[in-house]
């Protein structure tokens, strides 16, 4: 793909962090302001693809108890695994603040090869699934395909272990098809498979069970397996696991780059891209043996991942929306807090752990209705209000004025406003405020740079003020707090502020 060659302007870096790594704040926009797309996203994924993976909780080894156990050791058991439930679900926002484009790639991912905690209960295993989406979220696809089918987790949720010699289950092997590698229609526009393939790859997998209350890991068991040749593909054998990837990727190969370069350019540029951009990302993809790391630092620096149309063409997700206020802020979040992301994301439709089918979350335009709309402000107008402390909203403001600023209220305004918002300002509606400006303008007059300016920007500082003479506004009163918080939550429900 070509290489985005003009540098960063802090447009074009708040876009890469908002995409990539779930918002940022202006320091963190302005640090990258001069530098190459290239070398900014090469040391984003070197650092993330070298970064520690957590040391594994001490509960995932703790087995439930074994069968002939009384009520109370299971009654215990049950109500400590909902406990680590509760815990992975409120790490995982800490996470997400603390090494976004790991886990950026890793809830990309997530929406990819879907599992539900409803379906495999044990959170153990969805501790195991959500690590091993991390550790290969930028490694060889290949290996992610072949790692994700033997996940206990995705063994209970596709029935995996159900599929048997005796009883073939085909739930695998089809979505293993159709939503996971290739999809059913290649780009030239014919069939990619067909249901013998299916019927057939099905009968390879055979034989995998989970060994709980024995083990938390999956095994083949000899007797469940069908031993007899299997077609597909135009290959016949007697084909287990192992074949069926190596074969899918021999003889699918520019499918599989095809279906998994369009789902990337869908998810992190815009919801129809260009055949042009998914056959260069494909190539990429190809060219590199499949590596994840080389075609992600290939899109996130690309001229197509960086075209003007792009930013602010998305409709942010629950996750983006509210924990970007937290990234915006510069404020990681602590337990209560994660408490209250994950509830707020659940109850807008994106439960982690849990999305609604096999196919993820539906995103963009299904994610906002009028009902929806209405809660999502509320959510995020809580978290602003409750959420954030004093300190919190002073340090977020103070970053917004300029060194020797005269003045400050106009900075904050301002700023503000450029920095929440994915589009340029001149695009928004911000409403139109008649009443003049109080105080004593003529012995503190406004600069007349804004009074001179766009009407927008007039606007936006009366907004911020809201009848405030300029020059009393102080961050470091009570008063001064609250208008920022008050500020803050006037702008996010400008319809502007859900797209990304």
């Amino acid at each position: 793909m070509e290489i985005h060659s003009s540098p960063l302007t802090i447009e074009t870096s708040r876009h890469l962090l908002r995409r990539l790594c779930f918002g940022c704040t202006l320091d963190e926009a302005q640090a990258l302001v001069g530098r190459q797309a290239k070398d900014v996203v090469d040391e984003f994924f070197e650092a993330a693809f070298d970064s520690l993976t957590p040391e594994d909780p001490w509960w995932t080894e703790v087995l439930p108890p074994p069968n002939g156990s009384t009520s109370n050791a299971r009654r215990v058991f049950n109500q400590q695994n909902r406990e680590w439930r509760d815990d992975i679900t409120y790490d995982w926002f800490k996470e997400m603040y603390a090494d976004r484009v790991s886990q950026r790639l890793t809830l990309f991912w997530h929406d990819h090869f879907v599992t539900s905690y409803d379906a495999y209960y044990y959170t153990a295993w969805g501790y195991r699934y959500k690590k091993l989406l991390r550790e290969n979220a930028m490694g060889s696809f290949k290996r992610f395909v072949r790692a994700i089918g033997l996940d206990p987790a995705m063994l209970r949720y596709l029935d995996g272990r159900s599929n048997t010699v005796y009883a073939p289950n085909e739930n695998y092997a089809r979505e293993l098809l159709e939503l996971f590698t290739m999809g059913p229609i290649g780009p030239d526009g014919t069939p990619n498979y067909s249901e013998t393939d299916i019927r057939e790859i099905a009968r390879a997998l055979t034989g995998y069970i989970t060994m709980v209350p024995q083990s938390w890991y999956a095994r083949l068991y000899g007797p469940r397996h069908d031993k007899e040749d299997k077609t597909f593909f135009g290959q016949t054998g007697n084909f287990g696991y192992d074949d069926v990837v190596n074969i899918l990727f021999e003889e699918r190969s520019e499918q599989i780059a095809h279906f998994i370069s369009k789902k990337m350019l869908v998810e992190f540029v815009g919801q129809n891209p260009d055949a042009a951009s998914v056959t260069e990302l494909s190539r990429v993809l190809l060219d590199s043996n499949f590596s994840l790391l080389h075609t992600f630092k290939a899109l996130f620096s690309s001229k197509t991942f960086f075209q003007q149309a792009i930013s602010g063409s998305r409709i942010k997700s629950p996750v983006e929306i509210f924990l970007g206020h937290y990234v915006e802020m510069g404020v990681p979040p602590n337990r209560d807090q994660s408490t209250y992301l994950l509830t707020a994301c659940s109850v807008m439709g994106q439960k982690l752990l849990a999305p609604p089918n096999v196919a993820g979350w539906p995103g963009h335009r299904n994610w906002i209705s009028t009902n929806t709309l209405t809660l999502r402000w509320a959510y995020s107008d809580a978290i602003l209000r409750r959420e954030m402390s004093d300190e919190n909203m002073v340090e977020f403001a103070r970053r917004h004025i300029q060194p020797g600023s005269t003045h400050p209220a106009v900075d904050v305004a301002l700023s503000i406003a450029e920095h929440c918002f994915s589009i340029p300002m001149e695009w928004i509606e911000v409403p139109s405020i008649d009443e003049p400006f109080e105080g004593d303008l003529h012995e503190l007059p406004l600069p007349s740079s804004l009074l001179d300016g766009p009407e927008y920007k007039i606007n936006l500082v009366k907004l911020f003020l809201n009848g405030l003479p300029w020059y009393e506004w102080n961050l470091e009163t009570d008063g001064g707090r609250d208008r920022v918080s008050q500020y803050m939550r006037r702008l996010i429900q400008f319809p502007e502020y859900q797209l990304m």
